[in-house]
Parts: C-alpha cells; sequence; structure tokens
C-alpha cells in the first residue's frame, strides 16, 4: 500500500515523475494518489503445475486543464498466471518490459517501456532463459506470444499481436554471455468510421479475418491479387504495406563478468516500415552501458548511460520501388491507425517520443506525434547511502537520472528550430525502524521523496516533487 502527494511549480507533472509508471501518475498537479496492491507468485516447492495472480488499484485525484479536481481509479494490473514447467501463461493486465535494457535506469525500450498502462492480453511464454539440452547449457532461449486488445480513439476495438524470442549464448557462471533477439508489435483490425473516405480503407471495419491474422502473425505481405479472396476489405495500403502497423526491435547485447563488477552493453534497432531490412535505417536505435556492483550496499552500485538516436529513419523520402529511399519510417506515426504506438493515449515505446495533445489534452487524427526525430541522452546511477540512525531499519537508498534531448520534429512537419529539453530526477528512500506498540506500527513502512526538474521548451520549465509512505506485507 502507497499513498503520496505531487506538488509542482507548474500545472504539470515533471517528466520524470510521470514517465515509466505504467500510466499511474497524471498529467496535471498538483495530485494525490494511492495505491492498494495483492500478488502470490509461484510456491517452488510444489509440483511444476501452480497458479499466481496479481491486483494494484490506483486512485489519483488531480485538476484538469481548467483546473477543476478530478479523480480517477485505474486498475493497473489484475491478472492470473499459470506455470506449466517451463511455459507460463497469463491473462489479464500486467507490467512487463520487453527489450534488452537495463530494467531501472534505463529511459526505456524502445518499443515497449513500461510507460503506458498495461494492456490486457492473453500471453504464453518462457519467461525466463531456458537452457536448451543438447547444448549443454551453452544456449538458453525465452520468448512470448500474446494477443490483446487495444481498445483507441480514433481506430476503435482494435487488437494487438505481440512476441518476443531471445537467445542466449553462455552459461549464467560464464565470464561472457551474448544475447540476442526481436520483439514485434502488431496494431490491427478495429472499427474506424472516420478513416470512411481517406482512400486507406473500403469500409469501417478494417482486415480482420483469420487470413488477416495470419499475415499479422508472419508480417508477411499479401503481395499478390491472387491470395486475395473476393470481397477482401484490402485497400492499396494494406497491399503496399502491411496488415495492421508493425513496429518492434531487433536487440544485440554483451555482459562481461569483472569479478567485482558487470558489464552489460546492449542496442535495440528499431523497425517500423521495411527502412531497417534495406539497412537504410541502421544509424537509428537505442545504445547503453551499464556498470553493476556485486557489493550489495556500494554507494554507486549502478552507473548507465544511453544515447537514443531517432533522426535517420532511412532519410525524407518513403519511395516503395526504391529501396534506397524507402524512408520517412515516421515512428510510432501510421496512416490507418491514428491512435499512434499508444495504449489510452500514452506511449507504449520511448517515452522521448512524446504525444502532441491539443488544449483541451486530445491527440490529433492527423497523427499521434509531432516529434520522432530526436537524439537524446541518459545518465542514471542507484546505490546506498552510507548514512546510519536508530530509526533507520537499514541505509537509505538513492537513485538520479538525468536526461537530455535535441528534438527536431518530423520530416513532415520539421520543427523551425531544434528544440532542447533536460529532465532530471532524485529519488531517495528509507526504511523506519521503530518500537514499541505504536511503533510496530511504523516498523518497516518506507519514505520516499522523489525531485525531478524540467527545463527546455519541449515541456514547461519547472520542478516538482513526490512525497510518498509505502508498506508491504508479506506473508
Amino acid at each position: 500500500m502507497e499513498a503520496g502527494t505531487i506538488l509542482s511549480s507548474t500545472s504539470k507533472t515533471p517528466f520524470w515523475l510521470r514517465t515509466n509508471q505504467y500510466g499511474s501518475i497524471p498529467y496535471n498537479a498538483p495530485s494525490a494518489t494511492v495505491k492498494i496492491g495483492l500478488s502470490t507468485d509461484y510456491d517452488t516447492t510444489r509440483a511444476k503445475v501452480d497458479i499466481g495472480y496479481g491486483v494494484d488499484l490506483v486512485v489519483n485525484g488531480s485538476t484538469n486543464v481548467n483546473f477543476a479536481p478530478t479523480q480517477v481509479a485505474l486498475l493497473q494490473q489484475a491478472y492470473v498466471k499459470v506455470r506449466f514447467g517451463i511455459l507460463e501463461a497469463y491473462v489479464g493486465r500486467r507490467r512487463e518490459t520487453f527489450g534488452l535494457a537495463d530494467t531501472l535506469l534505463s529511459s526505456g525500450s524502445y518499443s515497449w517501456s513500461g510507460n503506458a498502462l498495461p494492456v490486457p492480453k492473453i500471453q504464453i511464454g518462457i519467461p525466463y532463459y531456458k537452457p536448451i539440452g543438447f547444448t549443454k547449457g551453452w544456449l538458453s532461449v525465452m520468448g512470448t506470444f500474446a494477443h490483446g486488445w487495444m481498445g483507441g480513439t480514433y481506430v476503435r476495438h482494435s487488437f494487438l499481436h505481440q512476441k518476443s524470442l531471445f537467445f542466449r549464448l553462455g552459461k549464467t557462471q560464464s565470464t561472457f554471455r551474448a544475447y540476442s533477439g526481436i520483439n514485434h508489435n502488431v496494431v490491427w483490425g478495429g472499427i474506424s468510421p472516420e478513416l470512411v473516405g481517406t482512400g486507406i480503407v473500403t469500409s469501417e471495419r478494417l482486415p480482420a479475418s483469420f487470413q488477416d491474422y495470419l499475415l499479422v502473425v508472419s508480417g508477411l505481405r499479401t503481395g499478390s491479387q491472387s491470395v486475395i479472396p473476393i470481397g477482401s476489405n484490402l485497400t492499396d495500403f494494406d497491399l503496399t504495406n502491411r496488415i495492421g502497423n508493425h513496429l518492434g526491435s531487433i536487440d544485440l547485447a554483451l555482459e562481461v563478468d569483472l569479478r567485482t563488477h558487470s558489464l552489460f552493453i546492449y542496442r535495440q534497432n528499431p523497425f517500423d516500415s521495411g527502412a531497417l531490412f534495406y539497412l537504410t535505417s541502421l544509424s537509428d536505435g537505442l545504445n547503453g552501458i551499464r556498470l553493476r556492483s556485486h557489493a550489495p550496499n556500494a554507494l554507486v552500485q549502478t552507473v548507465l548511460f544511453e544515447f537514443l538516436n531517432t533522426t535517420s529513419q532511412g532519410g525524407p523520402e518513403f519511395v516503395i520501388e526504391d529501396p534506397q529511399r524507402r524512408g520517412k519510417v515516421n515512428y510510432f506515426n501510421n496512416a490507418q491507425f491514428r491512435d499512434g504506438w499508444a495504449y489510452q493515449r500514452q506511449t507504449i515505446g520511448t517515452p522521448f517520443i512524446n504525444p502532441y495533445y491539443d488544449v483541451n489534452g486530445n491527440t490529433s487524427f492527423s497523427g499521434y506525434t509531432i516529434n520522432n526525430r530526436l537524439y537524446a541522452w541518459h545518465l542514471a546511477a542507484s546505490g546506498t547511502l552510507p548514512i546510519q540512525a536508530r530509526w533507520l531499519k537499514q541505509s537509505p537508498t538513492y537513485m538520479t537520472k538525468l536526461s537530455l534531448s535535441r528534438n527536431l520534429g518530423t520530416y513532415d512537419s520539421p520543427f523551425p528550430r531544434p528544440i532542447t529539453q533536460f529532465s532530471s530526477l532524485f529519488q531517495i528512500a528509507a526504511t523506519i525502524q521503530s518500537q514499541g506498540s505504536i511503533g510496530a506500527i511504523l516498523d518497516g513502512t518506507e519514505l520516499i521523496g522523489r525531485l525531478a526538474i524540467d527545463a527546455g521548451d519541449l515541456y514547461p520549465t519547472g520542478a516538482g516533487l513526490y512525497l510518498g509512505i509505502r508498506r508491504s506485507w508479506v506473508k
């Protein structure tokens, strides 16, 4: 259980107070929040089949654009999971991230960062790296396959197809471990009367047959009229592109054990409209390097640096007949699925590609974002502060994030001049140790403080503060 409040020098919550929080933090400030969660994990002492669940309810009170009080209740998590040996299946809404990156300090994986409210899904997969028998443990595999429900504003009742497949070369205790894999996401199907008359749909119902689903899963283009059944609602847009909005990343990583530290280097290569296949957008991607100490209470436990580049997009033009001119990828925007790569108007992928909102807080029918060409530099660190006191159960921990971005807009609508944005966060958390009847109630309670600052022209310049108290009960 957690309760807290956000105060801000502006009417907006600073970037790093709301980003990558699974959609739980309001955009407007001041605000107050209460979170209640209940979960159970697998019992590892039981047989190979077991069940678990999780429920998280978040209630926020904040102000809207007219400074009127609003209250929103969010079911951030609600899932049931079942384990069958090495396989796991779950149904519901669950907090997840996908991609090779540091899950705590990262600015966020390119395609699935944990920024938006979790998408309700049915998913089956191998959740942890499982050694392949005949390789004697040198090669391990991990992967997922899911069907989800996206909803949407401009395309309603759309679906999500998602899958991932990753391999690890090297045993758990090896000095060197190499990783590679792919994340593939598709928004498809749905109903959109607003798109009728644009020339990119033949009816308000977008392709959603079983044959269309097979094309969605395979990622293949229909290509030939011979495979299109009579009465199909496919358009030239579907034929020259693919069924649905496909995007994701191809990831590579190397982990090195340095005895006292571990070094993790990773690269996420984004794909969207085929430019990566022809290597015209190869300069785009998320690059990261992390150094982590094996000492459990080190002053500097983890240091991370990331660089994100999305400016190339294969060039300023899209010519399907010429692979070397197949650019203008337009990350997270799509001509059919104009809600963009977002769930409930929040970016699913890297939060540096931000949505564009009008004065009423709505996104535009013409496109989800007006800023997907950018450079971003991100530095983060975490550790344990050497502070001891009688009222502290253990030394307090800290985390800090510093991000600088240079934003160019889009190829179709470039900014008149590049926009520079700096956003920072500093967090400290301390657990109380108390004695006596009254103190026993507070014993084990965690106090949390976060200070965030925005400076630049992309978001309102100002500072924000989060003060929270959290308590966990474990049986």
